[in-house]
């Protein structure tokens, strides 16, 4: 999924863009600057998306970061994100389930603030 899908499909799950963008802890016209591509989105940023999505963070920040090693000119880097792919395949992608407000057992901030803050 692109940058542009994650957002669209993220939005969807928060309700809106702009409280996509609250719950992300950015300003929305960065948000939709991410989504119109005049704006790098990083790995932080994509691993959120992800996470809204349901996807388990570890896994959601670990893809991310792979995308982006592996888009790297370094050897050493594309080393990386190939060990960051094998140990993502080492291990089962569990259900999504985007109605699950709890990361690893603990309250996620950032990602509960889809509904307790009602901007």
């Amino acid at each position: 999924m692109d940058v542009k899908q994650l957002i669209e499909a993220a939005a969807e799950v928060a309700g809106s863009q702009v409280k996509l963008a609250a719950l992300l802890d950015m300003a929305a016209p960065t948000l939709i600057q991410m989504k119109n591509g005049t704006r790098p989105c990083n790995w932080r940023v994509r691993g959120k998306l992800r996470a809204v999505l349901g996807e388990d963070p570890t896994r959601a920040f670990i893809t991310a970061m792979a995308e982006d090693l592996e888009q790297s000119e370094r050897e050493d880097e594309k080393q990386a994100a190939e060990g960051f792919k094998a140990m993502l395949a080492a291990f089962p992608e569990h259900e999504k389930s985007p109605a699950d407000h709890t990361i690893n057992g603990a309250s996620s901030t950032w990602r509960n603030r889809r509904d307790s803050n009602p901007r």
